[in-house]
C-alpha cells in the first residue's frame, strides 16, 4: 500500500511538472504568436474568427473582443471584392476544402473602409479522429504590390494597344516585345518578330545610330527625341521620330533597350511639299527681281547716266548728281543679280553643285560684304538635283548663322568626296560655336539644315573648330536620278 501511494505521488509530481512545463510553452507559444508581425488567425469550418492576434487587431482595426465570435464575412471581407468575386463562397470552400487553398490571395477590407489585398497561407487543424475542426489561417499585407501589378497590367495594356510603335530589344538587337503599333506601321506580326534582329527595319545608313545611342544611355545621358527612318515589310522608307530609354532590372543594371516610335511619314511628306512650295516662291521672285526689277534699274541707270551727259556743258553739279544716280543703280544691279542668284541658284541646273556653290561665295562676298571662298579638290558630281538643291540651301545657311550670329569675317565652303561620300563642309572664323547635344539646339536654322540634311539621307555635324569658330559638315551618299 505504501509503495503504491509512493508510485502515485511521483505520477502526480510528473504530472505537475509536465503541466507547468506545458503552460509554459503554451505562454512561449502565444507570446511568439501575438508578437509575430503578420496576422494570424484561427477560424471555424463555417468562418467564425476564433483567435486574432494583436497584430492583426492593430491591422485592421478590431479589438479581441469586437472580433471574436465574429463571421470573417462582414468584418474583414464582404460578400463581393472589386472584381466580382464570390468571397462568401470562397470563405465556405477554404472550411470545406482546406487542401484547394493552401494559399490564396483576395481582397479584404479594415473597419475604416480600407480596401486591402491579403496573401494568406491555410492549414487545417484536427482532432484525434482526423476531422477538420478549426482552419489556421497565416496572412501578409500585399496591398502595395497588388497596386503596383495592377498599374503595371494598365500600362502594359496601353503599351500593347497604342498605336505608335513600342518594341523592346536585347543589346545584341533581338526583338523581345512588338506591340500592335509596331504590326501596324512596319508590316510584321509579332510572331514574325520572335528572334528577329530589329537591324531588319533599320536602313543601312541609319544603324550606327542605335550603337551610338545605347552608348549614350550607359553614360547615363539623357536622350530625348530622334528623327530617323526605317523600313516596312512592304520594302517603304519611313520617316520615324524615336525615343530610346534603358531598361535595367532589380539590381539597378542596364538590360535591354525599350523604343516608342512614332510614324511622320505623312508630316515628313507634307514638310517636303512646304520647302518645295518654297522653292517655287523663290524661284519666282527670282525672275520678277531680274526681269522686272532688273528692267528697271538698268533703265534708271542709262537714262541718269545720259542726263549726266546733256547736263554736263550747263551744270557740272547736276550732271555729276546725276552721274552718281547712275553708278548707284548700276550697283544695285549687281547686288540684285546676287540676291536673285541666291533665290534662284540657276548654276545648279547648267553647271552643277560646284558652279552653284562657288557662285554663292562670290556673292556672298559681293552682298554680304566677308571674305567668302569655295574650294573643290576633285571633281564632285552630284546628279540629283534634288540633293544639290538641299545642299546648296544648307552651305546658303550656315553661312547666314555664320555671319548673323557668328560675326564670322571669313567662310570656307568647301566640297569633297571621301569613300564615296560627298561631303560639304562651311567653316568661318566667328564665334565658337557652343556645346549643345544636337535635340537641345532649339535655332530654326539649325533645324532647317538637320532637316533638309534628313531628306538626302545624310548626317549633319555641328562644332567648333581646332582654331575656334565652327565648322558645319554635311555627309551623304548621292542617289542617281
Amino acid at each position: 500500500m505504501k509503495e503504491q501511494t509512493e508510485n502515485l505521488r511521483n505520477v502526480t509530481a510528473k504530472l505537475q511538472t509536465a503541466e507547468h512545463d506545458l503552460q509554459a510553452s503554451e505562454e512561449k507559444y502565444r507570446q511568439l504568436v501575438e508578437r509575430a508581425d503578420c496576422i494570424i488567425m484561427r477560424r471555424s469550418i463555417d468562418g467564425e474568427i476564433i483567435f486574432f492576434n494583436e497584430f492583426a487587431q492593430k491591422f485592421f482595426g478590431y479589438s479581441e473582443r469586437e472580433i471574436i465570435g465574429k463571421n470573417i464575412v462582414g468584418t474583414i471581407v464582404r460578400e463581393t471584392d472589386s472584381y466580382g468575386r464570390n468571397l462568401v463562397k470562397m470563405t465556405r470552400d477554404i472550411g470545406r476544402q482546406p487542401e484547394l487553398y493552401a494559399t490564396n490571395e483576395n481582397e479584404s477590407i479594415c473597419r475604416n473602409g480600407r480596401r486591402v489585398w491579403i496573401a494568406w497561407a491555410n492549414k487545417p487543424i484536427c482532432d484525434k479522429e482526423g476531422n477538420i475542426t478549426e482552419i489556421l489561417c497565416v496572412g501578409h499585407d500585399i496591398t502595395k504590390r497588388k497596386g503596383m501589378e495592377n498599374e503595371l497590367r494598365l500600362l502594359a495594356t496601353i503599351v500593347k494597344n497604342s498605336p505608335d510603335p513600342t518594341t523592346v530589344q536585347d543589346f545584341d538587337g533581338n526583338i523581345i516585345s512588338w506591340n500592335h503599333g509596331a504590326e501596324h506601321v512596319y508590316g510584321y506580326s509579332e510572331e514574325e518578330t520572335l528572334g528577329m534582329n530589329v537591324s531588319k527595319i533599320i536602313p543601312e545608313h541609319k544603324r550606327g545610330e542605335i550603337d551610338a545611342l545605347i552608348e549614350s544611355l550607359k553614360k547615363g545621358d539623357n536622350i530625348g527625341f530622334l528623327d530617323t527612318q526605317r523600313i516596312a515589310k512592304d520594302g517603304r522608307m519611313l520617316d520615324i521620330l524615336l525615343i530610346v530609354m534603358m531598361i535595367k532590372d532589380e539590381a539597378g543594371k542596364a538590360c535591354a533597350i525599350a523604343t516608342s516610335e512614332r510614324d511622320i511619314t505623312e508630316h515628313r511628306r507634307l514638310e517636303r511639299e512646304v520647302l518645295s512650295i518654297t522653292e517655287r516662291e523663290r524661284k519666282s521672285i527670282g525672275r520678277e527681281m531680274h526681269d522686272s526689277m532688273g528692267q528697271a534699274l538698268t533703265g534708271i541707270a542709262v537714262k541718269s547716266k545720259g542726263l549726266a551727259l546733256k547736263l554736263a556743258d550747263k551744270s557740272s553739279e547736276d550732271s555729276k548728281e546725276a552721274l552718281a544716280i547712275s553708278k548707284l543703280a548700276n550697283k544695285a544691279i549687281v547686288q540684285m543679280r546676287g540676291l536673285t542668284r541666291m533665290l534662284y541658284p540657276v548654276d545648279i541646273e547648267a553647271g552643277g553643285l560646284a558652279s552653284a556653290l562657288n557662285t554663292l561665295a562670290a556673292n556672298t562676298e559681293k552682298v554680304l560684304g566677308v571674305k567668302c571662298r569655295f574650294n573643290c579638290s576633285m571633281p564632285v558630281s552630284v546628279d540629283n538635283h534634288v540633293e544639290s538643291r538641299q545642299l546648296f540651301r544648307i552651305a546658303e545657311e550656315a553661312i547666314t548663322n555664320a555671319i548673323k550670329h557668328g560675326k564670322a569675317k571669313t567662310i570656307h565652303i568647301n566640297l569633297d568626296l571621301k569613300d564615296e561620300r560627298c561631303i560639304l563642309s562651311v567653316k568661318n572664323d566667328g564665334r565658337d560655336f557652343p556645346k549643345t547635344p544636337p535635340r537641345k539646339r532649339k535655332g530654326l536654322g539649325l533645324k532647317i539644315m538637320e532637316y533638309r540634311t534628313g531628306m538626302i539621307g545624310g548626317s549633319l555635324d555641328i562644332r567648333k573648330g581646332d582654331k575656334g569658330g565652327t565648322i558645319v559638315t554635311c555627309a551623304f551618299t548621292s542617289k542617281k536620278r
